[in-house]
């Protein structure tokens, strides 16, 4: 009888509790959602979950700070919008509209901060 009970082994447990997180920040510069979610994405990250950011709308303004401490895509268009001359930030990738998608359908959480 016991040969035939399955008990879940410790990756099963870990895959079974691991969850993907994907911030969406909109906010811009005078919110305090930019520590939010890096305070988050750090406590993700720090109890093994993934956690992905993704700045849109004035939240491209955040790109520098939150460079290095998680995953960043930056929406391209509107990074364009509010740069003439948008520099490169090293550890952070330009993306559109089919990234956030892409990344939604990936993550088993997405949190949006605006």
């Amino acid at each position: 009888m016991w040969d035939t009970l399955k008990l879940p082994t410790a990756t099963r447990l870990r895959d079974a509790l691991f969850l993907n997180f994907l911030f969406l920040l909109t906010a811009g510069p005078r919110s305090e959602a930019l520590h939010t979610v890096s305070a988050l994405a750090r406590a993700a990250g720090e109890a093994g979950h993934g956690a992905e950011v993704f700045l849109a709308g004035d939240g491209v303004a955040h790109a520098g700070s939150l460079a290095g401490v998680v995953p960043v895509t930056l929406c391209e268009a509107d990074l364009r919008w509010r740069q003439s001359q948008p520099v490169e930030i090293p550890g952070v990738t330009r993306g559109s509209l089919r990234d956030l998608a892409r990344q939604c359908r990936e993550a088993d959480r997405v949190l949006v901060f605006r």
